[in-house]
Formats: structure tokens, sequence, C-alpha cells
């Protein structure tokens, strides 16, 4: 895995209390809680941007749903191929 400068003490501390969620109810009160509504929104879009390209759709018809720009569509597949392996952990896990 590469470092990235994002990845401290205090980043690995939220991703822990992260995985302690049980539930969409705790999900949903605890990251409500600490982001706004645009950025829930945001990361959902890019998310079911992700699942789009690994099911095939093209840019175009990912631009139509999620309103964003092919350039961040482009910045989520170079994610899903060059990052640290979040999108493709979590499509493997949910399409199984």
């Amino acid at each position: 895995m590469k470092k990235h400068q994002w990845i401290n003490d205090d980043t690995d501390d939220f991703m822990l209390a992260v995985v302690q969620l049980k539930s969409l109810a705790e999900a949903r009160a605890f990251l409500g809680d600490i982001y706004s509504k645009k950025e829930i929104i945001d990361a959902s879009n890019r998310w079911k941007a992700a699942k789009m390209l690994h099911f095939g759709s093209s840019y175009r018809k990912i631009e139509r749903i999620t309103g964003m720009s092919s350039a961040t569509i482009s910045r989520i597949r170079a994610q899903m191929s060059e990052g640290l392996g979040g999108y493709r952990s979590m499509l493997k896990k949910l399409t199984k």
C-alpha cells in the first residue's frame, strides 16, 4: 500500500470509528453528524459512478445520472485501478 499524506494517527482513529459501525442507522447517524449533506451526496455519487464503471456503463451515462463531469469520472476510474484498492475491495465484497 502506498503511503499517502492524509494517512496519520487522526485519520486512522476516524477510520477505526467507521469500521465499528454495525448498522445503516448507526452509519447514517455518525456520518450524518460528521459530513455535510453535500459531502455525503458527493461521496454517494462517487460510489455510484464506481459501481457503474465496474459494470461497464459509459461516461456519458454516468454523467447523465450523477451530474459529474467526465474529468471526475476519469479520476474515479484512475483510483479504481491505481488507488489503495478500496473500490476494488468493496466491489468484490458486494458482487459475490
